[in-house]
This record gives structure tokens, sequence and C-alpha cells, in this order.
């Protein structure tokens, strides 16, 4: 058995310490000792505070020789007698400390940390025996007080480097305890002491430099370059801290692909309700969200708020969000869904959403726990609901307390919405099991029933989210207080002396907005604005009348969408026809546009292959063309609300989706096949740099992801685009030039070859048309490319576009200082100059977004392109690994028999069996006869055992079983 600390004879006796104290004075303690000593306690809780005061050596030594014989009971003992020239260090310190400091309780605030962390990670194998090696590595650098007690009186530099060395203890101890104090920190103890390491390190640097100090007897130049050196230590340890800090934290950020929508949304939204002061004041009245907020144990952490369309439910969810951010206490994320964004609202996106908030706000703690996630994940950006499940459940382990929001979650696929609610449902109850009130989540959304089904089967059990389902009197003060400021708008604009918009007229169109609106706040928007966007009193005055009044939402965004239309005829239509394809583009895009991109592609002139903008931008914003219909955030647009979509096509017969899918499929055709995507061998860079200043690369970064998204949804509307088209035939012809043009440009690829049965089928429809047997290529060849497999989706499929986007992106990405003032001005207008370094990869967020630095963006590049690849034939993890220890981990983890911890336990001696079966093909030999005949079908081919998961075929069955059991391991 170890021999316990404190039962040894100390190193260096300390007796006669005390009795030479008596006759040096004490001095009192530096203010610097006193403020790490009190910033130490400050972070402590009152209990800890207590426990630590009252912790002396000896109660220390007991409880550990206590822990080592509860541990050899369980024969689960450790080497506690490691820490022994630590305790004696400490113990020799502290009473020099006492003697010439006068200060008498603060080596207690070294023994209660001790005990608190020994016995907190006495329970983990991996924590327990990392404190013992920090404690030992400490101990080495401590020096030994009573060799040098006669020269601490005589000597105040001495002194000091005694309350430097106290002060670097009470460093380590400070960051040691974080990581124990939350109640499952020490389960993800690892990640976070690794991160710890250069902090650690340094402290054993200052310690070594402050034993150094001690032994030599510091004179005053000696003590006077010492604190140069350590004030240059100190720096340079805080300077590589917070820059490994800032690459991990970018490294984090880029895996997480998050972009700056969701708190540009909230921004947005909180301008509303401070337009309208009172607005949302209500809910944070409602006795249950009063309770959910407020309370230390709410009746229940879930929270489920519901509403019909339009009934301003999101405006709500943002005022709730502020007030959660005011506790202190509680950290808030939050997530905004919007409709038809598939590339951010799935179950994914808003685990990573909420997460990277949270980051944010916590970064110190959450760091380890998410890089360790990001290195082990080995992917560019993360794709896993399992990988992101757990980093949200490692969010609800470290952060003390926190709110969780997600609104709008009825915009997602019903498959999100499902996934999404068990995740959080069962995140709520576990922590409310542990401890009640720790973990919060508001849900808003309209009332659907698998919703109402996800929440009541989420296997919690006897967890039930309170539901506040809105009613019309709920939202109805907040819509006065909105009609009654824009009805007085109304009357101020089309007011006269004569003919003055009376009391009485106000008060009836007030009257009349309420009754129509049925709680809903997006229909009282719809009207006013509207009302207020018409030129002359008499229109108002028409526009209000009982009959001529809208009904209800369908009848306002028809009222509207009427409005523009004969406003625009009135003059000569052209804003008409701006508006109806503007409203069109942004109902049928793949992912929300720019108004940079929208005004771009207006200007194509598709004939001459130019850019055209000086003649076909438009001088006036989309929002005063489309006026309510539209939501801006930032540089985004977007339809007001997700029921916009549904309503626009179906009151006006100009807005036709099918024909807006054939427009937009012929307009990326055309514009892919212009000059700037020409790469013929006689490069002319002097050219290609005028056609990027004249615009011509502006709408490339769609058009290249999309463009056969476009073509697919065409053809998969072709029955109804032929049946409900105004002007089909123009619309097929250009189409078919389109096409022609396109796949003559792009020829390198053999159209001919790989036709798809399900490609005939769906082109059918277009049989009788001459461009049919194009068209089926062109499927043919997206249908073909995308079957390739997961990584071939983030490619672009025709090599020469490709050549030619690189090429483009690598003028943009020029040195803009090396560019005249009219060319930076030119540049500016038509490329973001802020974020000009872009990803290669069509499908990843950052392929339109971009970074701000190129070196973030080759960062990026190279966790992509995973130059590390396993060599196991068949291997999930063929697509490759960032670097060399990502794939050290997955062949340990997934290949033990190749991993280099295989070779450790080889004999080096072993006798090597003989080779006698040798294959008949190429003469390699085995020594199993079943491994020749397995080698031979490999050679033939011949793959009998399919994966039921993939469909992916082998030769050996065991190959087959060890790759289903990756499957196994990734769900």
């Amino acid at each position: 058995m170890n021999t316990p600390p404190g039962t040894q004879n100390s190193r260096t006796s300390t007796g006669n310490l005390s009795q030479q104290s008596t006759l040096v004075p004490a001095r009192p303690p530096s203010e610097a000792f006193k403020k790490a000593l009190q910033a130490f306690r400050a972070r402590l809780s009152a209990e800890e505070d207590a426990r630590f005061k009252n912790t002396t050596y000896d109660q220390l030594c007991i409880d550990l020789t206590q822990l080592q014989q509860e541990q050899e009971k369980r024969k689960e003992m450790m080497n506690l007698s490691r820490i022994q020239a630590f305790l004696e260090g400490m113990q020799q310190l502290g009473k020099t400390i006492e003697i010439f400091l006068n200060v008498s309780d603060a080596v207690a605030f070294v023994w209660g940390p001790i005990k608190f962390l020994l016995l907190a990670a006495s329970a983990h194998t991996d924590a327990f025996e990392t404190l013992l090696d920090a404690y030992e590595h400490i101990g080495e650098q401590l020096p030994l007080m009573s060799e040098y007690e006669s020269l601490f009186g005589d000597n105040e530099h001495m002194v000091a480097a005694l309350e430097w060395i106290y002060m670097d203890i009470l460093t380590f101890h400070q960051r040691a305890i974080r990581f124990f104090q939350g109640t499952k920190l020490r389960h993800i103890f690892r990640a976070m002491w690794k991160s710890y390491d250069t902090e650690f390190q340094g402290i054993l640097q200052s310690l070594r430099r402050h034993k150094e100090l001690v032994e030599r007897r510091a004179s005053l130049t000696q003590y006077r370059r010492y604190q140069e050196d350590m004030a240059q230590l100190r720096a340079k340890l805080e300077d590589q801290v917070k820059e490994e800090k800032l690459k991990k934290l970018v490294t984090i950020r880029e895996w997480l692909a998050v972009g700056p929508e969701t708190e540009q949304d909230h921004r947005k939204y909180k301008g509303v309700r401070g337009d309208y002061s009172t607005t949302a004041k209500w809910v944070l009245k409602h006795e249950y969200v009063k309770q959910w907020i407020e309370e230390d144990n709410p009746t229940t952490p879930l929270l489920w708020m519901h509403g019909i369309p339009g009934a301003g439910k999101t405006i709500l969810a943002s005022a709730i969000i502020d007030e959660c951010r005011r506790k202190a206490d509680f950290i808030t994320s939050h997530f905004y869904c919007h409709d038809g964004d598939q590339s951010t609202d799935s179950a994914i996106g808003i685990l990573k959403g909420l997460a990277d908030q949270l980051l944010e706000q916590y970064t110190d703690l959450l760091l380890p726990s998410f890089y360790t996630r990001r290195t082990s994940s080995g992917d560019a950006s993360l794709r896993s609901l399992h990988v992101a499940k757990k980093l949200l459940e490692d969010c609800c382990l470290i952060v003390p307390r926190l709110f969780l929001i997600v609104d709008g979650l009825d915009e997602c696929e019903s498959v999100d919405r499902k996934e999404t609610l068990e995740i959080m449902t069962r995140l709520a109850g576990e922590c409310n099991a542990l401890e009640p009130g720790k973990l919060r989540v508001l849900v808003v959304s309209q009332h659907y029933p698998d919703i109402q089904r996800a929440f009541q089967s989420s296997g919690v059990t006897k967890l039930a989210p309170r539901i506040i389902a809105l009613s019309e009197s709920d939202v109805e003060s907040d819509i006065k207080t909105y009609v009654r400021i824009w009805v007085d708008k109304i009357a101020a604009k089309y007011t006269s002396e004569e003919n003055p918009f009376s009391e009485d007229m106000k008060e009836y169109l007030r009257n009349l907005t309420l009754v129509n609106a049925k709680g809903m706040f997006l229909y009282a928007k719809l009207v006013l604005e509207n009302l207020c966007a018409l030129l002359t009193r008499e229109e108002v005055i028409n526009a209000i009348k009982y009959e001529n009044f809208p009904p209800g939402l369908k009848e306002a965004y028809e009222r509207i969408l009427k409005r523009i239309k004969h406003s625009s005829l009135e003059k000569d239509g052209k804003d008409w026809n701006h508006a109806k394809k503007l409203l069109g583009w942004m109902v049928c895009a793949k992912r929300q546009l720019t108004w940079r991109e929208m005004q771009v592609a207006l200007s194509l002139d598709t004939e001459n292959q130019t850019i055209e903008y000086d003649d076909r931008h438009l001088r006036i914003h989309i929002q005063e063309i489309c006026g309510s219909l539209v939501f801006m955030s930032g540089d985004r647009v977007s339809l007001v609300h997700s029921t916009a979509k549904t309503y626009i096509t179906k009151v006006t017969n100009d807005i036709h989706e099918p024909s807006i899918e054939c427009e937009l499929a012929t307009l990326c055709l055309q514009y892919l096949v212009f000059p700037c995507f020409d790469t013929d061998d006689d490069y002319d860079e002097p050219g290609l740099r005028k056609l990027m200043f004249e615009g011509q690369f502006a709408f490339q970064d769609y058009a290249v992801a999309k463009w056969f998204h476009h073509v697919n949804a065409f053809v998969n509307n072709g029955q109804k685009f032929l049946d409900e088209a105004c002007n089909a035939q123009a619309q097929l012809t250009a189409l078919s030039e389109a096409v022609d043009d396109f796949m003559t440009k792009y020829n390198e690829d053999d159209w001919e070859l790989g036709l798809v049965q399900d490609c005939k089928a769906t082109c059918t429809v277009f049989e009788r048309f001459p461009f049919h047997e194009a068209l089926l290529l062109l499927t043919s060849h997206i249908y073909t490319f995308q079957q390739k497999g997961f990584e071939a989706r983030h490619k672009i499929s025709i090599k020469t576009l490709a050549t030619a986007l690189e090429r483009n992106r690598k003028l943009l990405e020029e040195p803009l200082d090396k560019l005249s003032k009219s060319e930076r001005i030119a540049y500016s207008k038509f490329y973001d100059d802020k974020k000009r370094y872009k990803c290669t990869k069509i499908t990843c967020r950052y392929f339109s977004q971009g970074f701000s630095e190129v070196k973030a963006k080759k960062r990026h590049i190279n966790i992509h392109d995973r130059p590390y690849q396993c060599d196991v034939t068949d291997c999930l993890g063929a697509e490759g690994f960032a670097n060399e220890k990502d794939l050290k981990n997955h062949t340990r983890a997934f290949h033990p028999e190749k991993s280099d911890l295989a070779e450790i336990f080889n004999s080096s001696t072993a006798k090597r069996a003989k080779a006698h079966h040798a294959c008949v093909l190429c003469g390699k030999t085995f020594t199993r006869n079943f491994h020749r005949i397995h080698h031979e079908k490999s050679h033939r081919g011949e793959r009998p055992h399919e994966c039921p998961e993939c469909g992916q075929a082998f030769t050996r069955l065991n190959d087959c079983k060890r790759h289903q059991k990756l499957h196994e391991r990734g769900k």
C-alpha cells in the first residue's frame, strides 16, 4: 500500500521557522496578493468559501488517507504519494507566508481546493490521474522554504517571490475548480484539460522562475531582471493563449457554418417592436410565460405557443427572447425558421444554430468541448444530426442555466420538426430530473397535429408543455395599437381643409380592420400599408367601403397585387412587370437571393451576352416596388411571410410558378454561356478583367449552384406548365435554345451516354416537342451525377464550368488595393468586397457567403479536401480526413488491427506462416486458401455481398459486416 500523504517525514524540518519569525517584523501583503485572493474567493459560492476557509492541512491529510483506503477496497487504488512533494512544499510555503506576510487563512484556500478537486475527481480515473500528475509537476517547481528561511527577513524580493508562487497556485486552482463545479463537467474533463494545457505549462514555467529566484538569493539587480522576464513571460503566454483560442474558435465557426441571419432577423423584429412601444408587452405578463422565465423551478420547462398564420407570433417570440436575455443568471439562445430555406431550417441547422449562439456567449467553457467534437467528426462542415445533438447536450451540461427558443418550427419539413422536438424535449426532461429549472425550452409555431403529437410522445415521463394558444383577444391590444398608428398616418396623408379625414372615418376604419383581422397582425399590416400606398384620396375612400374591404388574408394579398398592378398600368405597366418578376423569383428561388444578385439578373442581355446595368437595373428599391410583400434582412430579400408564397400564386395568374421555373432555368442556362465562362486556350486576362468590372461575374454563384435545380423543377411541373402557361410556346422556344447553346458550349461531356429510365418517364410530357431529346439528355446528366454519391453533390458536374468559376474567382480575390478608384467603385457595385473568398463546394453556405480573409478560406478548403485518406477498401472513411490526427483516430476506432496501437502488441519474433496458395491470375501467394479464393473473385469483379443500408457491394462477407457496423456507429 502507498503511504498516504502527510504521514511521511517532511523533506526538511520547518520547526525553527516560527522561532526565527519572532525576531523579524511581518510586512503586509502586496495589493496584487490581496486582489488575487479576493478574485479567487469571489468566484466561489458562499458554501464553497466557508468550506475552503475552514480546511486545514491535517484535515486534508486525513481525508486523503480515507480516500486511498476506499480506493484500496474497490481495488482502484492510485499512487497518492505522488503529491507528497506538493503538499510538503505548500505546507512550508504556507507557514512562511503566515509569518512574513501576517496572513493567517490564505493557505486554507490551497488546502480547500485540493480536497475538493481530488474528491470530485476520484470517481473518474482519467481526471484523477491528470490531477495527480499536475500536482506532481507543480511540486517539482516548489523551492524548499526552510533552506532559505534566514533570507526572508532581510530580502523583500524573496518575500515577493513567495507571493507570486502562491498567486500562481491560486490561478491553477481557479481554473481547475471550474472544470468540476458543474454537475457533469467532470465527464468532459479530458477535453477541457487539454485546452488548458498551454496555460498550465505557463504556470509551471512561471513557478520555475520563482524557484530560481529564491534559490539564487535574489539581489536587487536579479530581482529587476526577474520582474522584466516575468512580465515578458506573462505577456507571451497571454498572447499564445489568445491565439490558440482564436484559432480554435475560427475552426469551429467554419465547421458550424452558421451565418448572421438569425441575429439580423432579431434586430429587425426588435426594431418593429420599437416602433410600437406597447407591442408584445402583454405576453411577458402572461402567467405561463412569467413563471417560465422568473420562477426557480417552473411547473414545466417546456412551453409551446401556437397561433394562426400572421398572428404576430415571431414578434412575440422576439419580445420573450429579449426578456430572457435580461436574466443575468441565464444564457439565451434562439433560432428563427424561414419558409423554404432548407439549407438552414433542418433539424441540424436549428441545433447547430442554437449551439453557435451559446458558444458565442459562453466561449471559455464551451470551446474545449466544441473543438473536441469538431476534431473527432472529420467533417468540413457539420452535417451529422448525431453530432449536432451531442453539441447541444454538451451545452446543457456546461452552461449553468439556459433558455432555448425556436420560432416558426412549422416552417420546417415534418421530419425536421419531429427530430428537433424529440431532441429538445428529451434534453429538457433530463436536465429537469437532475436540476429543475436548469434548461427551459420555448417552441413557437402554428398548431400542427404532428407538433402536438411530438410533444405528447416525447418519451419524457411526467413532462408535458404548458400551451399558450393565441386567441383574438390575446393579440387584440397589439393590433389596436398598430391600427391606431397607421390609421392616423392614412388620415394625415389623405386629409385636407376641404375634405378632412374625420374622427368618425378613422374610427370606422379602425373597427373595420380589427373585425376583419380576426387576430391576424399580418392582415392589419398588409391592408393598412396598402391603403397608405394608394395614390389618391378617391382610391382610399373607395377601398375602405365595406363591400370593397378585404374580408381575409387571401383578399388582402389580392388587393396589394391589384394595387401594384393598377398603379403600374396607370403609368406604362413596367413597374408591374418588374414586380411580378421579382415576386416570382422570390417564390421559386432555391436560396434567398440578394438584392445585388437580383439587380444583375435583371440587367442580363442574353442575346448580346452582356450586362446592361446602367440601362436595366432598377433605380428604386424592391421595397418601393413590392411594398409590404417584401422582407429585407441585410441584403437578403424574402417574402414577408410564409403565407405569401401560397396566396401570391393563387390570387394572380400573372405569377405562375411553373412558368417562373422555366424562366429561371432558361436564364441560368443562357447566362452560363456568357463570354466570362469561356475556357479557350488563348486566355485574355485584360478582357476578362473588363468583363468582371462590367458585372459579368455577379450572378455566377447562384447560376452555377442552382441551374440544375430549376431545370428539374420545370420538368417535374411540365404538365402543369403546358396546361396553364399563358405564353408556353415562347417560353419553350427560349428554353430550347438555351438548352441547345448550353450543351453545345459544354460538349466535353458525352451527352449521348447514360440515359436514365426515370428521366425518360419524367420528360415524356415533352415528347412532342423538338427539344425533348436534349432535355432528356440534360436531366439524365443531372440525375447520373447526383447518384454518384454524397460527395459528388458538392461538386460542379461540368469540368470546364468548374474551371471557369475557379479562374473568375481568382480575379475577384485579387488584392483590392491594386485597383484604381474607378475599378474599386465598380467592384463594390457588383460584388461583396467584405467577404470575397469563397468555398468551392456548391452545397456549402460559404460557396455564396464567403470569408473576409484568404487564410480562413484556405483552412476551410483544406478541411473539405481531406488530404489524409483511409486505405481500407470500401470504408466509409474513404472521403478522407482534414489532418493526420483525424485519420489516426479513425483508424484506431474503426480499424484497430491496422492502427499504430496494434503494432505495439505484435511480437517481433512471430513466425511467418508459409504462403502455399498462389493466385492463378497474378501469382500473389496466400497462407490460407480462402484468402486466395476471395482475391481471385476481386479480379473478376465479383461482389456478392450487398449492404442493406446503402447498397454497396463487397467481395467478402466479413468486409460487408464490418461496413454495416460503420453505419450503426454513425447513427
